[in-house]
């Protein structure tokens, strides 16, 4: 039985046979199969809590308080768990352990408003102290992760990312959840893009106990660790740039390549959940015919069983024609994966510009965005660019607001391409 489905679709089947370069997408997407695995990971995870004086407006830390409750609730048996908070100072709320008497340590989560721990913002000494009780019970047996909620500017940013990226080498993720308008998010989307965690923003603190649910549901049902997605490059072929689109967009940015090879490890894999990366190939010039341009492996390792599983190559392939009729057909889902990513590179590009003073360029920027994302019917996220388009044109700047609606939005628009069916992929034995 296939533990994992892999697909490795091109966004042009065909192309024309001229002596110019070709751009193509090709998409890569990891389903896991139906009978994945052993069953899911006990987790060792670590909860780190804000609890700075902004804590206290719109009762953020009642609904902190709601939500680490129901966490709690949420452990099984078999996992481990510690909470954190943290201000000025840092206090272990629960040490890392197994919690049997849920009851006594929600009583101890609700006592957290009499923790004296400051009122400023310091999170590196939480982190610190969430890493020592994650490896008082590190095993690759488990899922070993740390959960970071804050409303706030934290002191230290480069330090706490530095202290993240560490600890994913040593095969700890980190998810974070950023309440209200006055989070950095680009340091919190930072630290978890960079160790294979989810970030979260929650505009009304009455959902913070949803998404705290959606996160520790998500990290218990993780079935495959360690994924890693190779691409290897026929002669000639390139590759200009990546970007993981599933769950989230993230810019890769433009991938290493060794020995023609591209490797992109990816995120711990949950149930039901599909990760995918687009790849922007360059292609040679070439007489007509059909062409290996790449081929697609993954490897991964299986939770219980301690072994990574090599996978065979899948070819991917392309046909140059002297026909043009031929090369008009398209691959409707890799080039909605590809506008999608348009968005998103849209609305970061003009918040930067906007960032930069270059008003104007924002500006078209961010009515571009806008008119694709009306086509696409996301309406709210359109007004929103509208919104902070025209304070650019009155000479202001975008807010704080605007910026996060839009950062985390775009980020989600892939999330919403599943109406159309996935191509039909090369299931990847053992």
């Amino acid at each position: 039985m296939a533990e994992v489905n892999l697909s490795a679709s091109l966004s042009y089947q065909t192309v024309m046979t001229t002596s110019e370069n070709k751009l193509v997408y090709l998409l890569a997407e990891v389903i896991p199969g139906v009978n994945v695995g052993v069953g899911s990971m006990p987790l060792n995870v670590a909860i780190v809590l804000d609890k700075s004086g902004s804590m206290y407006a719109a009762q953020k830390l009642e609904y902190v308080i709601q939500a680490v409750c129901h966490a709690v609730d949420l452990l099984r048996p078999e996992d481990l768990c510690s909470v954190i908070a943290f201000a000025d100072k840092t206090r272990v709320l629960i040490p890392s352990s197994q919690i049997y008497d849920k009851n006594t340590a929600k009583a101890m989560v609700c006592k957290i408003d009499h923790v004296d721990v400051g009122s400023g913002t310091c999170m590196l000494q939480a982190i610190d102290a969430a890493l020592y009780e994650v490896r008082k019970n590190f095993s690759r047996d488990r899922l070993n992760h740390i959960i970071i909620l804050t409303d706030g500017m934290t002191l230290g940013e480069k330090d706490c990312m530095e202290r993240c990226i560490a600890a994913a080498r040593e095969g700890i993720s980190v998810s974070t959840i950023g309440v209200g308008e006055e989070f950095n998010e680009k340091f919190l989307l930072g630290i978890a893009n960079s160790c294979r965690g989810t970030s979260y923003f929650i505009e009304r603190p009455c959902d913070i106990q949803a998404i705290f649910a959606k996160e520790m549901t998500g990290v218990q049902n993780v079935i495959l660790k360690d994924l890693r997605l190779d691409i290897k490059l026929s002669k000639d072929v390139h590759v200009r740039h990546a970007y993981k689109v599933k769950p989230l967009i993230n810019d890769l940015g433009a991938p290493d390549v060794i020995d023609r090879v591209c490797s992109v490890g990816l995120s711990d894999l949950q149930k039901e959940e599909v990760q995918s990366l687009l790849f922007e190939l360059i292609l040679p010039s070439r007489r007509a015919g059909t062409y290996r341009i790449a081929s697609a492996s993954l490897s991964y390792s299986i939770p219980g069983q301690g072994n990574v599983a090599g996978m065979s190559s899948h070819d991917v392939t392309m046909t140059y024609s002297d026909d043009s009729s031929q090369s008009a057909a398209v691959n409707p889902r890799v080039l909605q994966m590809a506008d999608a990513v348009s968005i998103f590179r849209q609305q970061t590009r003009a918040l930067q510009l906007a960032e930069s003073g270059e008003r104007g360029k924002a500006t078209q920027l961010l009515r571009s965005a806008a008119t694709q994302l009306l086509q696409q019917g996301q309406e709210e996220l359109a007004n929103q660019a509208l919104e902070e388009a025209g304070r650019l044109e009155m000479g202001g700047g975008t807010t704080s607001a605007g910026t996060k609606k839009l950062e985390y939005g775009t980020r989600k628009l892939t999330q919403l391409l599943d109406t159309v069916p996935p191509i039909p992929g090369v299931s990847l034995d053992k």
